[in-house]
């Protein structure tokens, strides 16, 4: 019965990795929260359009000045939408590539707390049979203690 406390002989390499799993777990937030934003972006561009091909449907008198500056409008609305697509899709690559550091991280992470959990199992088994060992040799010593006392009783 050493009363020894168990030890993890990776505890930092561990610690390391938590942090590591905790840093790349708010990287993956933080990208999820853009692509939402360049997602609302998106969805607010393609209702300017919607808004701006409307316009000219709606108006009956037509001037070339207006045609024009309609489309210009159109047009314009039309490069807001492939410019917040474009968005959008890297900010869905950078969710991917946050994933997959944040997946990794864990997995290491994960491997260092099972092998801390092997460890501490052996450890448990270590103490266990320690301390039946010297339960036995007590009781050795006790029983031995009195064999000997009987037999001077005996004289």
């Amino acid at each position: 019965m050493s009363g020894k406390k168990f030890r993890f002989s990776l505890q930092k390499v561990l610690e390391v990795h938590e942090h590591e799993a905790s840093r790349t777990r708010q990287s993956l937030m933080e990208a999820r929260e853009e692509l939402k934003q360049k997602q609302e972006q998106l969805e607010q561009a393609r209702e300017r359009l919607a808004d701006r091909q409307g316009m000219v449907e709606e108006e009956t008198v037509q001037h070339p000045a207006d045609l024009r500056r309609a489309g210009a409008l159109r047009e314009d609305a039309r490069q807001a939408v492939g410019e917040a697509q474009a968005a959008v899709e890297e900010a869905q690559k950078r969710v991917r590539e946050a994933r997959s550091r944040f997946q990794k991280a864990r997995k290491e992470q994960r491997i260092l707390e099972k092998l801390r959990e092997q460890e501490k199992g052996e450890f448990d088994r270590e103490q266990k049979k320690a301390e039946v060992e010297f339960f036995d040799e007590q009781a050795v010593s006790r029983h031995a203690r009195n064999d000997d006392s009987s037999l001077m009783g005996g004289i």
